[in-house]
């Protein structure tokens, strides 16, 4: 049977989009749903909604894993069983987008000093901030003396936006790295590079969302004892989540794990210091 012209309706047995033959809802060459029904805003307000709640909720099946089983959504990843959970990129991008989202919401809009009280800013100030930085042929001090009183003006608040805001822009230059120091730590037996960067992905997608699942706590909570108690909760929980997410994924002894661990927390946390400082400077010099 000849498969019909294009410029004419393609009976449903027919994908409307390749023109494959149709053996269920959806077609098995490229992937599209078969729907015959018009296209009021009712129907497409209820395949919103199945998307979000049944159809494709990948989301939810992959929220409580991330959470509660270190190292799962890797291993999982590299056993071939992944149609059922996000794709690790994908996930990375929902839970770094929901941190900053959260951490602009939460933590910004609170004025810290009283525009009707406050000295204004004029070109001395900010005179005592000297550097020797430069950037080839341009020099940084004029641009951060200018940050300097820009900083002052509204108490930090922009500078604070900005930070955050390239924060997610230097992790896409700083897990790489760090994956590549996880190779070096794991040399023997071979791995391939993309397991340690899947794995940090993975840890990282964690990370935010237990840090959004903190500030949404801490937001309503006004006890400081109560808060103190939920921070070191909170701190154990992610250590002891990294630590056994390297001993899933990797499967070696106790001792040899917690060594790596070990060497990894301090690089990370080295380098981590050092990601920060160049991404406030140049927050500060952009501003």
């Amino acid at each position: 049977m000849d498969v019909p012209a294009q410029n004419h309706p393609l009976p449903h047995r027919y994908c409307a989009n390749c023109q494959a033959l149709l053996s269920g809802p959806y077609c098995s060459a490229c992937g599209q749903r078969v729907d015959s029904e018009p296209h009021s805003l009712r129907h497409f307000l209820g395949e919103a909604t199945e998307l979000l709640t049944h159809a494709d909720s990948r989301v939810w099946t992959t929220l409580w894993p991330l959470l509660a089983r270190p190292g799962f959504l890797t291993r999982e990843y590299f056993s071939g069983r992944r149609a059922r959970y996000l794709q690790p990129f994908r996930l990375y991008l929902i839970m770094s987008v929901l941190f900053f989202l959260l951490s602009t919401v939460l933590g910004g809009g609170r004025a810290t000093s009283d525009p009707a009280t406050a000295r204004p800013i004029g070109p001395q100030d900010c005179a005592d901030v000297t550097t020797n930085l430069h950037l080839g042929n341009y020099q940084l001090l004029p641009q951060l003396r200018k940050a300097c009183r820009n900083i002052r003006a509204d108490s930090g608040r922009e500078f604070s936006e900005r930070v955050v805001h390239n924060i997610g822009r230097a992790l896409f230059v700083f897990l790489p790295l760090m994956a590549a120091l996880m190779k070096l730590l794991y040399w023997r037996p071979r791995h391939y590079y993309l397991e340690h960067l899947l794995l940090l992905i993975h840890n990282h997608a964690f990370a935010f969302l237990l840090l959004s699942i903190g500030m949404l706590a801490t937001h309503w909570i006004s006890s400081n004892g109560v808060v103190d108690i939920l921070f070191l909760v909170a701190t154990w929980y992610l250590v002891r989540y990294l630590y056994r997410s390297m001993k899933l994924v990797y499967g070696q002894s106790r001792l040899l794990t917690l060594l790596k661990f070990g060497v990894l927390g301090c690089a990370y946390l080295v380098c981590g210091v050092l990601m920060l400082f160049a991404t406030a400077v140049y927050s500060a010099a952009t501003l």
